[in-house]
């Protein structure tokens, strides 16, 4: 019997090479969605799909409808790994060690931390949650511009993180239309026959 595709789509109000991380070599979701995370498998698929507004990684806002919500991104999950894999095996996906200092070309983001545009893909690190035996949630959380001490316990919550091998990243600037039946709202899994539609679509006619 053949195997039945399973895709999984959520909204996203934020592109910022955060979460989904597409550098690399790899797109990785290690924060956010953490009812994907928890029960995504190998070989599920995931897809990123725009919210009414998004913003990219300049915090420039971009505005969809839901009669026109596009799909910023695709990718087929090769890797489930817990937190401590994660870390231990994925060390170019972690933030500096040192904050880049305010200056002229700096941009702020949904922290509180101030990082320059040339640099800007070293902060896009999802690779945050370094294993800590005297924390409470297990993982010390390391600075970055990105998710604060409020999202610790959702992030952690999803248990896992998503590897991805074969992805297809459009970003919001060039989020490409999908025809599909109904819209994405927070988190959704496809049926069987639209969701192996969607992917054998991006495949036909995207380079991953």
């Amino acid at each position: 019997m053949e195997e039945k595709t399973i895709l999984y789509g959520y909204k996203m109000t934020h592109d910022t090479g955060f979460a989904p991380n597409p550098y690399h070599g790899v797109l990785t979701l290690a924060t956010c969605k953490p009812c994907i995370r928890k029960y995504t498998k190998e070989g599920y698929w995931i897809s990123g799909w725009t919210s009414n507004e998004v913003y990219d990684k300049d915090y420039n806002k971009h505005s969809f409808t839901d009669s026109n919500q596009k799909l910023i991104y695709l990718a087929k999950v090769s890797k489930v790994l817990g937190f401590k894999d994660y870390w231990e095996q994925y060390p170019l996906k972690r933030q500096p060690e040192k904050l880049i200092e305010v200056g002229k070309g700096c941009f702020k983001s949904c922290g509180n931390v101030l990082i320059t545009k040339s640099d800007d893909i070293a902060f896009c690190g999802d690779n945050i949650y370094e294993p800590d035996a005297n924390d409470t949630f297990g993982f010390k959380q390391h600075e970055n511009p990105h998710h604060g001490e409020k999202e610790k316990g959702r992030d952690i919550s999803g248990e896992h993180v998503l590897v991805c091998e074969e992805f297809y990243y459009f970003g919001v600037e060039n989020a490409i239309p999908i025809e599909k039946k109904g819209v994405v709202h927070r988190w959704k899994r496809f049926p069987f026959d639209k969701g192996k539609e969607i992917i054998d679509f991006v495949k036909e006619h995207y380079t991953k």
